[in-house]
């Protein structure tokens, strides 16, 4: 792989980033949540909220599996917008978050790699996401 889309912060000694956008975060609740109908919370609201988090105990391996949680089990999922727009459904809500920094999304790769393909692709992705 020469080039990864990623998302900020990850530990980034030996690599060379490039911002590309940021997006807002979203609570995702169950669609019976004391929280599924406002129009957007503040990370206070979600204090004393269980929030379902990759690093919980159960070892979430995906988003579905964090979202089939937060259905089953209540609690609160805090994600990207788009991945909360992509992973949709009947059962959960997303309401934005007022007070909590975007998620940055940048591409990454060795920055010992100097490659006419990669300075390229930069510049195309760049361009684009810049028309956003």
């Amino acid at each position: 792989m020469d080039v990864s889309y990623v998302r900020l912060p990850i530990p980034a000694d030996g690599l060379r980033l490039v911002p590309l956008f940021s997006e807002p975060r979203v609570a995702v609740v169950p669609a019976t949540h004391r929280l599924a109908g406002k129009e957007s919370v503040l990370e206070a609201d979600l204090s004393g909220e269980r929030r379902v988090q990759h690093t919980d105990p159960p070892g979430f391996r995906s988003v579905e599996e964090k979202l089939e949680h937060v259905a089953m089990h209540g609690g609160v999922a805090i994600l990207p917008l788009s991945t909360a727009v992509f992973y949709s459904r009947d059962d959960l809500v997303r309401v934005p978050i007022g007070d909590i920094a975007p998620n940055e999304v940048a591409l990454a790769w060795a920055e010992h790699r100097h490659t006419p393909l990669i300075a390229e692709f930069t510049q195309i992705v760049t361009a684009i996401a810049q028309q956003v």
